[in-house]
């Protein structure tokens, strides 16, 4: 079973002079924004490495379960080819006023990792996102930093990690 990933607490992210970021956190936004933005995703831009340090982004499909991204993609993809050699990591919504990225590390959720019913839900709950009969996202991302912030303004900017 793979248990719902505790969220640190939120910080204000490293500031830079002349971005108008917090200067405490009175206006630091909740874990509730991050949820609600990568639940409310229909894709989702993936970056990885390929080996000779290029970076390669690609759109995936996936579900935000567990403070987690589960998506889907065949090993044979260059992007889980990278996965595979450096499992290091960005994701984020296509939003370019409420973002949200998440920096982690990826790896292929093993079968024993759940149960039959998790899988089925899971699976039930991919499908069912993108009107397919197939597809298990059986790939995820377990965040190391998340970085968010709410309008063109970085007056929002929160960091979460610590994981």
């Amino acid at each position: 079973m793979l248990h719902e990933i505790a969220v640190p607490p939120a910080s204000p992210a490293r500031k830079i002079q002349g971005y108008g970021m917090p200067e405490d956190d009175t206006s630091l936004l909740s874990w509730d924004f991050v949820v609600a933005r990568m639940e409310a995703a229909r894709h989702f831009w993936l970056t990885t490495t390929f080996p000779d340090g290029r970076p390669h982004a690609v759109p995936v499909w996936g579900l935000w379960h567990g403070n987690r991204l589960h998506f889907e993609g065949r090993p044979q993809a260059a992007w889980a080819r990278n996965l595979i050699r450096d499992p290091r990591a960005v994701v984020h919504p296509p939003e370019p006023e409420q973002v949200v990225s998440v920096e982690g590390r990826a790896r292929i959720i093993e079968d024993d990792d759940l149960t039959d019913q998790e899988w089925d839900d899971l699976d039930g709950r991919f499908q069912q996102k993108y009107a397919t009969d197939s597809g298990s996202p059986y790939w995820c991302l377990e965040p190391t930093k998340v970085i968010a912030w709410d309008g063109g303004l970085l007056d929002t900017m929160t960091c979460w990690t610590g994981w």
